[in-house]
Parts: C-alpha cells; sequence; structure tokens
C-alpha cells in the first residue's frame, strides 16, 4: 500500500477518532471485478487495517470459501475482517463484525437488532436520508462506522461526480452528533487527503488504493 496514504491514513484516525479509536486507519473494500483476488493486497495493508470482504459477484459456495481464506488471512497479518451483507457468514467464520448495504436500513432495519453487540458493524451512506433513518435506530443498535461515499469521482461509479465539501460536512456532522464513526469513500488519494482533514473523518475506506 502507499506509504504516504498510509501516513496520512493514520493522522486524520488520531486526529479525529483519537488515540482509542475503535475503526481502523485503512479499510479495504473488497470487490470482484476490480481485485478478483483480494490475498496480496490484505498482506499488503498496515498492521491492523480492517477488510471489509464483498466480492458479491460469486455464487454462494465460493463467496463462502473466500471468505474463510480472508478471515484467515486477516488473523495471520492482525486485520479486522467484516462480512459484507451476510450475517449468517460472518457469524460461521466468526468474523469481527458485519458491514451492511445502504438498502438494509430501508427495507431491513430490523437486522441491526440482531446483530451480536461484540461484532463492529459500519453501514454504507449514499444519502442524508439514510442518516436520518439510522437516527431512529435505538443507540445500541446503531453502527460503529458510517462509510460516506462517493467522496470524490471514483473508478467503481464511472462518470459519477463526488460530494461537494459542504455536503460531506454536513454528513460527517451528523454522523459525529450520532455517536458514529465517519469514513470517506471513494476516490481517495495521496494528493487529495489534505482536503479531508477539517472534515471530522476518522477512518479511509477504498478498493484501489489498497492494492500492492
Amino acid at each position: 500500500m502507499d506509504a504516504t496514504l498510509a501516513k496520512q491514513a493514520r493522522q486524520l484516525n488520531l486526529r479525529n477518532g483519537g488515540p482509542d479509536c475503535p475503526i481502523p486507519p485503512i479499510i479495504l473494500m473488497t470487490d470482484d471485478k476490480r481485485v478478483p483476488d483480494p490475498i496480496p493486497a490484505i498482506i499488503g495493508l498496515p498492521r491492523r487495517s480492517m477488510v471489509i470482504f464483498r466480492h458479491y459477484g460469486l455464487n454462494p459456495k465460493d463467496r463462502a470459501h473466500l471468505a474463510y481464506i480472508v478471515r484467515r488471512t486477516c488473523r495471520q497479518y492482525g486485520h479486522l475482517c467484516l462480512i459484507a451483507d451476510d450475517l449468517a457468514l460472518a457469524l460461521r467464520l466468526d468474523a469481527d463484525g458485519i458491514h451492511l448495504p445502504e438498502y438494509h436500513i430501508e427495507k431491513r432495519a430490523h437486522i441491526y437488532r440482531q446483530i451480536p453487540h461484540d461484532m463492529f458493524v459500519t453501514s454504507a451512506c449514499h444519502s442524508l436520508q439514510t442518516l436520518r433513518k439510522l437516527a431512529l435506530l435505538a443507540p445500541d443498535q446503531r453502527p460503529d462506522g458510517v462509510l460516506i461515499s462517493p467522496v470524490f469521482a471514483t473508478q467503481s461509479h464511472p462518470g459519477q461526480p463526488g460530494m461537494t465539501f459542504s455536503i460531506f460536512l454536513q454528513r460527517t456532522a451528523f454522523c459525529l452528533s450520532l455517536g458514529l464513526i465517519p469514513v470517506a469513500l471513494g476516490g481517495i488519494k495521496p494528493d487529495n487527503v489534505a482536503l479531508l482533514r477539517g472534515s471530522g473523518v476518522a477512518s479511509l475506506a477504498g478498493i484501489g488504493f489498497s492494492a500492492t
């Protein structure tokens, strides 16, 4: 992983999350199209990063098998491992937590009540409306971190611009008011991280920036 970006992420994490921030500075999002084999990228992460295993395009059997390998690799290298959109698989693998796509708060908010309290929970957020719905959850059911995206233009959403800084500030402030850790996702590079310093964001998430 780019050493400059890793250093910038640590500085943001310490500044805005504090020395005991439960969400690591770097979060790798796996992706079956852009990074079919996530293991080299995981090995290249700074120690105590977080990996959110997605790989949604695989059939259930292959996804479960790769998730097992990812979980094992994360444990070997000291990273936290969250499984996206599959609580049963996360529990079966003894993963550290679960990541919930945005549609859950829209249509399946009850899942937040089913997650064990000792698991990390992150949620995707693409709109202020999502944060308003997360605010309706009981405080002990809310996610630990919220991945706000796309902060900048990104390969994952070609042709879609990133959000304005004022909108990003609005969403990070809302997260903080709810006791949620804001995470920046989308198009993050060493030359644009400085724009996030005054935002309150504590962690950086992405796909491409974590490849070795």
